[in-house]
Protein backbone atom coordinates (compact mmCIF):
# COMPACT_ATOMS: atom_id res chain seq x y z
CA UNK A 1 0.00 0.00 0.00
CA UNK A 2 0.93 3.60 -0.53
CA UNK A 3 0.75 5.87 2.27
CA UNK A 4 1.79 9.50 2.29
CA UNK A 5 3.01 11.23 5.20
CA UNK A 6 1.21 14.48 5.59
CA UNK A 7 -0.59 16.73 8.53
CA UNK A 8 -3.29 17.77 6.86
CA UNK A 9 -6.80 19.01 7.19
CA UNK A 10 -8.48 17.73 3.77
CA UNK A 11 -10.11 21.06 2.16
CA UNK A 12 -13.89 20.67 0.99
CA UNK A 13 -14.32 19.70 -2.88
CA UNK A 14 -15.28 22.96 -4.69
CA UNK A 15 -17.43 20.57 -7.28
CA UNK A 16 -20.08 18.11 -5.39
CA UNK A 17 -22.84 16.94 -6.44
CA UNK A 18 -25.69 17.99 -4.57
CA UNK A 19 -25.48 20.90 -1.46
CA UNK A 20 -24.52 19.00 1.80
CA UNK A 21 -26.31 20.81 4.03
CA UNK A 22 -28.52 24.14 3.39
CA UNK A 23 -26.05 26.30 4.28
CA UNK A 24 -23.60 27.75 1.07
CA UNK A 25 -20.00 26.53 1.15
CA UNK A 26 -17.54 29.30 0.00
CA UNK A 27 -14.52 28.35 -2.09
CA UNK A 28 -12.17 28.72 1.01
CA UNK A 29 -14.54 26.58 3.13
CA UNK A 30 -16.08 28.76 5.31
CA UNK A 31 -19.85 28.48 5.68
CA UNK A 32 -21.77 31.43 4.74
CA UNK A 33 -24.93 31.61 7.15
CA UNK A 34 -28.54 33.48 5.82
CA UNK A 35 -27.22 33.63 2.18
CA UNK A 36 -29.35 32.25 -0.47
CA UNK A 37 -27.58 31.01 -3.58
CA UNK A 38 -28.53 29.69 -6.81
CA UNK A 39 -25.86 27.05 -7.99
CA UNK A 40 -25.42 27.06 -11.93
CA UNK A 41 -22.33 25.31 -11.80
CA UNK A 42 -22.28 21.94 -13.25
CA UNK A 43 -21.00 19.22 -10.58
CA UNK A 44 -19.16 16.51 -11.31
CA UNK A 45 -17.86 14.81 -7.69
CA UNK A 46 -19.28 14.01 -4.70
CA UNK A 47 -18.48 15.80 -1.76
CA UNK A 48 -16.14 14.67 1.12
CA UNK A 49 -16.76 12.34 3.38
CA UNK A 50 -15.86 15.09 6.10
CA UNK A 51 -18.84 17.43 4.51
CA UNK A 52 -21.19 14.43 3.63
CA UNK A 53 -22.20 10.92 5.60
CA UNK A 54 -19.26 8.46 5.01
CA UNK A 55 -19.21 8.13 1.13
CA UNK A 56 -19.87 4.11 1.14
CA UNK A 57 -23.17 4.45 2.97
CA UNK A 58 -24.66 7.38 0.03
CA UNK A 59 -25.02 5.89 -2.53
CA UNK A 60 -28.65 4.53 -3.97
CA UNK A 61 -27.87 1.28 -3.79
CA UNK A 62 -26.72 1.49 -0.35
CA UNK A 63 -29.86 2.91 0.71
CA UNK A 64 -31.30 -0.35 -0.54
CA UNK A 65 -30.08 -2.41 1.70
CA UNK A 66 -27.03 -3.90 -0.53
CA UNK A 67 -23.54 -4.26 1.40
CA UNK A 68 -20.07 -2.08 0.17
CA UNK A 69 -19.06 -5.25 -1.31
CA UNK A 70 -21.67 -6.49 -3.38
CA UNK A 71 -22.23 -3.49 -4.96
CA UNK A 72 -18.12 -3.11 -5.30
CA UNK A 73 -18.67 -6.56 -7.31
CA UNK A 74 -21.59 -5.51 -9.43
CA UNK A 75 -19.74 -1.99 -10.32
CA UNK A 76 -16.40 -4.47 -11.10
CA UNK A 77 -18.87 -6.58 -13.92
CA UNK A 78 -20.35 -3.80 -15.77
CA UNK A 79 -16.89 -1.79 -16.38
CA UNK A 80 -15.52 -5.05 -17.30
CA UNK A 81 -18.23 -5.39 -19.72
CA UNK A 82 -17.60 -1.95 -20.92
CA UNK A 83 -13.69 -2.98 -21.03
CA UNK A 84 -14.03 -5.88 -22.71
CA UNK A 85 -16.25 -4.67 -25.55
CA UNK A 86 -14.03 -1.58 -25.89
CA UNK A 87 -11.34 -4.09 -26.82
CA UNK A 88 -13.55 -6.25 -29.16
CA UNK A 89 -14.71 -2.81 -30.68
CA UNK A 90 -11.05 -1.67 -31.24
CA UNK A 91 -12.39 1.76 -29.48
CA UNK A 92 -10.12 4.31 -28.13
CA UNK A 93 -8.66 4.11 -24.46
CA UNK A 94 -10.98 7.75 -24.24
CA UNK A 95 -14.49 6.34 -25.21
CA UNK A 96 -13.76 3.11 -22.59
CA UNK A 97 -12.97 5.85 -20.41
CA UNK A 98 -16.46 8.16 -21.02
CA UNK A 99 -18.63 4.87 -21.19
CA UNK A 100 -17.41 4.22 -17.54
CA UNK A 101 -17.32 7.84 -16.53
CA UNK A 102 -21.34 7.59 -17.06
CA UNK A 103 -21.88 4.07 -15.92
CA UNK A 104 -20.44 5.07 -12.37
CA UNK A 105 -22.64 8.19 -12.24
CA UNK A 106 -25.62 6.55 -13.91
CA UNK A 107 -25.03 4.30 -10.53
CA UNK A 108 -24.55 7.42 -8.10
CA UNK A 109 -28.37 8.15 -9.66
CA UNK A 110 -30.08 5.16 -9.14
CA UNK A 111 -29.76 2.05 -7.52
CA UNK A 112 -28.45 -1.48 -9.02
CA UNK A 113 -31.93 -3.05 -7.63
CA UNK A 114 -33.29 -1.17 -10.08
CA UNK A 115 -31.25 -1.16 -13.38
CA UNK A 116 -29.44 -4.55 -14.15
CA UNK A 117 -25.22 -3.70 -15.37
CA UNK A 118 -25.68 -5.14 -18.76
CA UNK A 119 -28.37 -3.28 -19.86
CA UNK A 120 -26.66 -0.23 -18.16
CA UNK A 121 -23.57 -1.16 -20.12
CA UNK A 122 -25.31 -1.45 -23.40
CA UNK A 123 -26.25 2.01 -23.01
CA UNK A 124 -23.13 3.61 -21.75
CA UNK A 125 -21.07 2.17 -24.91
CA UNK A 126 -23.57 3.87 -26.74
CA UNK A 127 -23.25 6.68 -25.49
CA UNK A 128 -19.85 6.87 -25.38
CA UNK A 129 -19.18 6.24 -28.98
CA UNK A 130 -21.15 9.21 -30.03
CA UNK A 131 -19.60 11.43 -27.66
CA UNK A 132 -16.06 10.35 -28.80
CA UNK A 133 -17.52 10.25 -32.55
CA UNK A 134 -16.48 6.53 -32.70
CA UNK A 135 -19.63 5.38 -33.92
CA UNK A 136 -20.42 1.57 -34.05
CA UNK A 137 -24.05 0.66 -35.04
CA UNK A 138 -26.75 -0.79 -32.54
CA UNK A 139 -26.41 -3.80 -34.66
CA UNK A 140 -22.57 -4.45 -34.18
CA UNK A 141 -22.83 -3.55 -30.23
CA UNK A 142 -25.19 -5.77 -29.86
CA UNK A 143 -23.88 -8.38 -31.33
CA UNK A 144 -20.55 -7.59 -29.12
CA UNK A 145 -22.42 -7.93 -25.94
CA UNK A 146 -24.01 -11.05 -26.73
CA UNK A 147 -20.81 -12.87 -27.46
CA UNK A 148 -19.52 -11.04 -24.19
CA UNK A 149 -22.96 -12.81 -22.43
CA UNK A 150 -22.10 -16.53 -24.02
CA UNK A 151 -18.43 -16.11 -23.13
CA UNK A 152 -18.96 -14.98 -19.67
CA UNK A 153 -21.58 -18.10 -19.40
CA UNK A 154 -19.01 -20.70 -20.45
CA UNK A 155 -16.11 -18.84 -18.52
CA UNK A 156 -13.77 -19.15 -21.39
CA UNK A 157 -10.17 -18.18 -20.36
CA UNK A 158 -10.81 -18.60 -17.02
CA UNK A 159 -9.58 -21.39 -14.63
CA UNK A 160 -12.74 -24.08 -13.88
CA UNK A 161 -10.68 -25.50 -11.23
CA UNK A 162 -11.34 -22.38 -9.51
CA UNK A 163 -14.97 -22.05 -7.60
CA UNK A 164 -16.80 -19.54 -6.77
CA UNK A 165 -19.29 -20.63 -5.13
CA UNK A 166 -22.23 -20.14 -7.59
CA UNK A 167 -23.74 -22.56 -9.80
CA UNK A 168 -25.54 -20.17 -12.54
CA UNK A 169 -21.75 -20.19 -14.62
CA UNK A 170 -20.38 -23.53 -13.15
CA UNK A 171 -22.64 -25.87 -14.07
CA UNK A 172 -22.85 -24.87 -17.70
CA UNK A 173 -19.12 -24.74 -18.37
CA UNK A 174 -17.99 -27.79 -16.47
CA UNK A 175 -20.21 -29.91 -19.16
CA UNK A 176 -17.90 -28.70 -22.09
CA UNK A 177 -14.34 -28.60 -23.28
CA UNK A 178 -12.32 -25.55 -24.17
CA UNK A 179 -12.71 -26.67 -27.88
CA UNK A 180 -16.46 -27.08 -27.55
CA UNK A 181 -16.75 -23.75 -25.78
CA UNK A 182 -15.50 -22.58 -28.89
CA UNK A 183 -17.67 -24.28 -31.59
CA UNK A 184 -20.72 -23.47 -29.24
CA UNK A 185 -19.88 -19.69 -29.87
CA UNK A 186 -19.37 -20.18 -33.35
CA UNK A 187 -22.94 -21.59 -33.96
CA UNK A 188 -24.04 -19.26 -31.45
CA UNK A 189 -23.32 -15.96 -33.33
CA UNK A 190 -24.39 -17.60 -36.66
CA UNK A 191 -27.37 -18.96 -35.86
CA UNK A 192 -28.87 -16.72 -33.66
CA UNK A 193 -27.23 -13.74 -33.38
CA UNK A 194 -27.22 -12.83 -36.53
CA UNK A 195 -31.11 -12.62 -37.05
CA UNK A 196 -31.78 -9.25 -36.79
CA UNK A 197 -35.40 -9.76 -36.74
CA UNK A 198 -35.54 -12.37 -34.53
CA UNK A 199 -37.20 -12.32 -30.91
CA UNK A 200 -32.98 -12.47 -29.62
CA UNK A 201 -32.05 -9.47 -31.45
CA UNK A 202 -35.09 -7.57 -30.59
CA UNK A 203 -34.95 -8.26 -26.82
CA UNK A 204 -31.58 -7.11 -26.33
CA UNK A 205 -32.31 -3.53 -29.12
CA UNK A 206 -35.25 -2.61 -26.76
CA UNK A 207 -33.25 -2.78 -23.87
CA UNK A 208 -30.36 -0.54 -25.31
CA UNK A 209 -32.76 1.54 -26.72
CA UNK A 210 -34.59 1.93 -23.50
CA UNK A 211 -31.63 2.50 -20.93
CA UNK A 212 -30.19 5.14 -23.30
CA UNK A 213 -33.30 7.13 -22.83
CA UNK A 214 -33.03 6.40 -18.87
CA UNK A 215 -29.75 7.30 -18.59
CA UNK A 216 -30.16 10.41 -20.97
CA UNK A 217 -33.13 11.78 -18.42
CA UNK A 218 -30.93 11.04 -15.16
CA UNK A 219 -28.13 12.79 -16.67
CA UNK A 220 -30.88 15.81 -17.62
CA UNK A 221 -29.63 15.22 -21.41
CA UNK A 222 -26.63 16.87 -20.80
CA UNK A 223 -23.37 14.75 -21.11
CA UNK A 224 -21.18 17.42 -22.87
CA UNK A 225 -18.59 17.29 -19.78
CA UNK A 226 -18.17 13.66 -19.43
CA UNK A 227 -15.74 13.39 -22.10
CA UNK A 228 -13.80 16.54 -20.14
CA UNK A 229 -13.06 15.33 -17.01
CA UNK A 230 -10.78 12.07 -17.65
CA UNK A 231 -7.86 11.65 -15.54
CA UNK A 232 -6.54 11.11 -19.07
CA UNK A 233 -5.97 14.24 -20.45
CA UNK A 234 -4.08 15.71 -17.45
CA UNK A 235 -1.83 12.95 -17.18
CA UNK A 236 0.97 13.56 -20.40
CA UNK A 237 0.73 17.56 -19.30
CA UNK A 238 1.74 16.73 -16.14
CA UNK A 239 4.22 14.31 -17.47
CA UNK A 240 5.72 16.85 -19.57
CA UNK A 241 5.96 19.65 -17.13
CA UNK A 242 7.92 16.63 -14.86
CA UNK A 243 10.05 15.59 -17.54
CA UNK A 244 9.38 11.77 -16.94
CA UNK A 245 10.82 10.93 -20.46
CA UNK A 246 14.60 12.52 -19.48
CA UNK A 247 14.27 11.04 -16.51
CA UNK A 248 13.10 7.74 -17.92
CA UNK A 249 15.58 7.11 -20.33
CA UNK A 250 17.20 8.64 -23.60
CA UNK A 251 14.36 9.41 -25.91
CA UNK A 252 14.36 8.46 -29.72
CA UNK A 253 13.37 10.99 -32.76
CA UNK A 254 9.46 10.71 -31.73
CA UNK A 255 10.21 11.61 -28.08
CA UNK A 256 9.53 8.51 -26.68
CA UNK A 257 12.24 6.42 -23.90
CA UNK A 258 14.07 4.42 -25.92
CA UNK A 259 14.40 2.24 -22.88
CA UNK A 260 18.22 2.30 -22.21
CA UNK A 261 17.32 1.84 -18.25
CA UNK A 262 15.45 -0.80 -18.65
CA UNK A 263 12.02 0.56 -18.30
CA UNK A 264 10.67 -0.75 -21.42
CA UNK A 265 10.49 2.94 -23.31
CA UNK A 266 7.32 3.35 -24.12
CA UNK A 267 6.28 1.09 -21.28
CA UNK A 268 7.92 3.91 -19.15
CA UNK A 269 6.63 6.24 -16.62
CA UNK A 270 3.87 7.82 -19.08
CA UNK A 271 2.79 4.87 -20.30
CA UNK A 272 2.65 2.85 -16.34
CA UNK A 273 0.81 5.47 -15.27
CA UNK A 274 -1.66 5.58 -18.33
CA UNK A 275 -1.98 2.19 -17.37
CA UNK A 276 -3.54 2.75 -13.93
CA UNK A 277 -5.61 5.84 -15.50
CA UNK A 278 -7.26 3.04 -17.57
CA UNK A 279 -7.25 0.84 -14.18
CA UNK A 280 -9.03 3.68 -12.10
CA UNK A 281 -12.30 3.44 -14.92
CA UNK A 282 -13.06 0.52 -13.02
CA UNK A 283 -13.72 1.84 -10.01
CA UNK A 284 -15.86 4.84 -8.76
CA UNK A 285 -12.67 7.63 -8.33
CA UNK A 286 -14.30 9.53 -11.15
CA UNK A 287 -16.98 10.70 -9.26
CA UNK A 288 -15.16 10.91 -5.97
CA UNK A 289 -11.94 12.50 -6.93
CA UNK A 290 -10.82 15.15 -9.45
CA UNK A 291 -9.49 14.00 -12.23
CA UNK A 292 -6.22 15.57 -11.70
CA UNK A 293 -5.82 13.75 -8.36
CA UNK A 294 -6.08 10.87 -10.17
CA UNK A 295 -3.56 11.36 -12.77
CA UNK A 296 -1.28 12.59 -10.23
CA UNK A 297 -1.57 8.99 -8.04
CA UNK A 298 -1.11 7.58 -11.18
CA UNK A 299 2.35 9.26 -12.23
CA UNK A 300 3.09 8.76 -8.04
CA UNK A 301 2.57 4.59 -8.01
CA UNK A 302 4.00 4.34 -11.75
CA UNK A 303 7.23 6.75 -10.58
CA UNK A 304 7.46 4.13 -8.15
CA UNK A 305 7.55 1.32 -10.38
CA UNK A 306 10.49 2.38 -12.08
CA UNK A 307 12.43 3.39 -8.94
CA UNK A 308 12.06 7.47 -10.19
CA UNK A 309 12.52 9.94 -7.34
CA UNK A 310 10.43 12.72 -8.19
CA UNK A 311 11.00 15.66 -6.63
CA UNK A 312 9.48 16.24 -2.84
CA UNK A 313 11.69 19.57 -2.01
CA UNK A 314 10.90 22.25 -1.26
CA UNK A 315 7.34 20.77 -1.85
CA UNK A 316 5.85 17.63 -3.14
CA UNK A 317 5.69 17.69 -6.95
CA UNK A 318 2.16 17.07 -7.02
CA UNK A 319 1.53 20.57 -5.10
CA UNK A 320 2.19 22.04 -8.18
CA UNK A 321 -0.92 20.44 -9.85
CA UNK A 322 -3.69 20.02 -7.30
CA UNK A 323 -2.63 21.96 -4.17
CA UNK A 324 -1.48 21.87 -0.71
CA UNK A 325 -3.23 19.13 1.41
CA UNK A 326 -4.11 16.35 -0.78
CA UNK A 327 -1.66 13.63 0.58
CA UNK A 328 -4.57 11.74 1.97
CA UNK A 329 -6.52 11.71 -1.30
CA UNK A 330 -3.24 10.69 -3.26
CA UNK A 331 -3.16 7.54 -0.59
CA UNK A 332 -6.86 6.16 -1.04
CA UNK A 333 -6.68 6.95 -4.80
CA UNK A 334 -3.35 4.69 -5.21
CA UNK A 335 -4.68 2.04 -2.73
CA UNK A 336 -7.75 1.75 -4.36
CA UNK A 337 -5.92 0.69 -7.96
CA UNK A 338 -3.02 -1.25 -6.60
CA UNK A 339 -6.28 -3.04 -4.72
CA UNK A 340 -7.53 -4.51 -8.20
CA UNK A 341 -4.15 -6.16 -9.13
CA UNK A 342 -5.25 -8.70 -6.66
CA UNK A 343 -5.93 -11.91 -8.39
CA UNK A 344 -6.67 -13.62 -5.42
CA UNK A 345 -9.38 -11.91 -4.24
CA UNK A 346 -12.49 -13.84 -6.37
CA UNK A 347 -14.66 -11.09 -6.10
CA UNK A 348 -12.42 -9.54 -8.60
CA UNK A 349 -11.67 -12.95 -10.61
CA UNK A 350 -15.37 -13.29 -10.78
CA UNK A 351 -16.21 -10.08 -11.74
CA UNK A 352 -14.21 -10.29 -15.18
CA UNK A 353 -14.49 -13.66 -16.35
CA UNK A 354 -18.40 -15.27 -15.15
CA UNK A 355 -21.89 -13.85 -15.49
CA UNK A 356 -23.69 -12.06 -12.26
CA UNK A 357 -26.86 -12.52 -12.12
CA UNK A 358 -28.43 -8.89 -11.16
CA UNK A 359 -29.83 -7.46 -7.65
CA UNK A 360 -32.86 -6.26 -9.49
CA UNK A 361 -36.26 -6.94 -7.42
CA UNK A 362 -37.93 -8.16 -11.07
CA UNK A 363 -35.95 -10.67 -13.09
CA UNK A 364 -33.52 -9.05 -15.32
CA UNK A 365 -33.90 -9.35 -19.16
CA UNK A 366 -30.95 -11.67 -19.21
CA UNK A 367 -30.54 -13.34 -15.92
CA UNK A 368 -31.15 -17.32 -15.02
CA UNK A 369 -34.69 -17.98 -15.72
CA UNK A 370 -34.96 -15.72 -18.61
CA UNK A 371 -35.71 -16.48 -22.01
CA UNK A 372 -32.14 -15.17 -23.30
CA UNK A 373 -30.85 -17.36 -20.89
CA UNK A 374 -32.44 -20.73 -22.00
CA UNK A 375 -31.79 -19.88 -25.88
CA UNK A 376 -28.45 -18.90 -25.82
CA UNK A 377 -26.83 -22.47 -24.32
Amino acid sequence: SISLCTTHCAPPYIRSTSPPTPTAITMEGTKATNTSIIDSTLHTILPPPSVAQQWRSTTPSSLEGISPKLEFLHRLHGTSLLQDACTLLHLSPSTYATSTTIFHHFYHRVSLTKYDVWSTSLACLLLATKLEEEARSIRTIIITFTHIYRRRRLRINDDMDISYGYADCEVLASTFTDTEKENVLRSGNRAIIMAAGGKVYSIWKERLMKMEYVILSAFGFTLFWVSEVHSHKFLLYFCRVLETDAKDGRKNDDGVGDGSNGSGGSSGIAQKAWNYCNDSCSLDLCVRFDPEVIACAAILMASSHHNVNLPLLPRPWWEAFIGTNRGQDLSIVCNAILALSDETNMDIRRSKHTFIPSLMKRLSFNDPDSYLWSVSD
